[in-house]
């Protein structure tokens, strides 16, 4: 079997682990891949070489020139491998879509909706009604399963868990002689929950020089924090991240995961972070089933400065809490987010809809 996996520029700069695993995967099942990548210049989307090999696409143009852009990435295909035969085009972010499916189209092939947010399930449904061509929608949590059962979607739904790897003793995190560090993680799309969120964990922290603040720069930008901080007087203890995901050991070696979004995207640096016995301080268990609340994570219902601050102080001032809720969610992510599970369920899919190549 032989699948191209496109990627959209958003998912791209965000889950750059997360495809590496999925490609590295997949060929270890005896699936050819190729990734099919947004040109960012000089970026690139992973660092797997010929194991997984990358084609470059113009990611931005009007909706005529899709079959063009279609056209030019089988052209390189087929000079790569000599065969434009293809069994599965794979769609990763909302912004690829259209053109995965003019491919999908143009190879005679199937097609995969990555659904890695609960707002894509009414585009997703106009979607699977009006291609002729065999589709299958694969999600990273039940969370987007249900989300589409109670919005009266029809789809060919089926979790696909995303999975990361987890070490084999949980990490001990508030250490006596290290100071505390958070790390503030939202895409800042919600504002007034994000805003709310920074301003509590800047009050909880106000005056303690033994802690320190990473914060995604995206959010920071999107929901103005920075002018937040500076008002706070708290900028000695806050550091901006740019593109925070590709810089994981710095964020995953941390205390405190400050988890505010409530848009139901699925990041798998929250898993990441959870498979690190870092303690998640969340805003709604409903995101994910792997925040279970005052088991995996400290879950804060509204979206009050005052909640985000007491939650933190008290984990702040009872540590053996805190880190028995990283414990905890270390386990959570070992037993149920293995990376095995993730592509067995992607094979699984694949398989139902070609299943004569398999």
């Amino acid at each position: 079997m032989r699948a191209l996996l496109i990627v959209d520029r958003l998912f791209a700069q965000h889950e750059r682990a997360m495809l590496e695993r999925t490609s590295i995967g997949l060929l270890d099942e005896g699936i050819e891949t190729r990734l099919v990548v947004p040109d960012l210049g000089i970026f690139n989307t992973t660092k797997l070489g010929i194991l997984a090999p990358q084609i470059k696409y113009k990611d931005r143009g009007l909706a005529f020139t899709l079959k063009i852009r279609a056209a030019n990435i089988i052209r390189e295909l087929t000079s790569d491998r000599g065969s434009p035969d293809w069994d599965i085009v794979h769609a990763f972010g909302g912004q690829s879509w259209a053109l995965a499916h003019e491919l999908a189209k143009s190879l005679n092939a199937a097609m995969v909706l990555e659904l890695w947010r609960a707002g894509l399930i009414p585009r997703a449904t106009q979607f699977v009604k009006n291609t002729p061509l065999n589709c299958m929608i694969t999600a990273p949590d039940k969370t987007i399963v249900r989300a589409a059962i109670d919005s009266g979607a029809r789809l060919p739904i089926q979790v696909a868990p995303w999975g990361v790897p987890v070490p084999s003793v949980p990490r001990k995190i508030l250490r006596e002689d290290h100071g505390i560090s958070i790390v503030f993680q939202s895409s800042g799309r919600a504002k007034t929950e994000c805003t709310a969120a920074f301003d509590g964990i800047l009050d909880a922290i106000s005056g303690n020089d033994n802690i320190h603040f990473f914060v995604n720069l995206h959010a920071a930008q999107r929901s103005a924090l920075w002018s937040r901080a500076k008002k706070a007087n708290a900028l000695s203890q806050l550091t901006l991240i740019d593109k925070i995901e590709e810089q994981r050991d710095l964020a995953l070696n941390a205390d405190f995961l400050i988890y505010p979004d409530t848009i139901h995207e699925h990041r798998s640096l929250l898993y990441e972070a959870m498979g690190n016995a870092m303690c998640v301080i969340a805003s709604t268990a409903e995101q994910s089933t792997s925040l279970i609340e005052n088991e995996t994570a400290a879950i804060v219902h509204r979206a009050s400065p005052t909640q985000w601050s007491n939650t933190l102080k008290d984990l702040i001032s009872d540590k053996d809490r805190a880190r028995t809720l990283g414990t905890n969610a270390w386990a959570q992510i070992r037993d149920h987010r293995k990376v095995s599970t993730h592509i067995g369920a992607t094979v699984d899919a694949y398989s139902q809809l070609v299943p004569t190549a398999v």
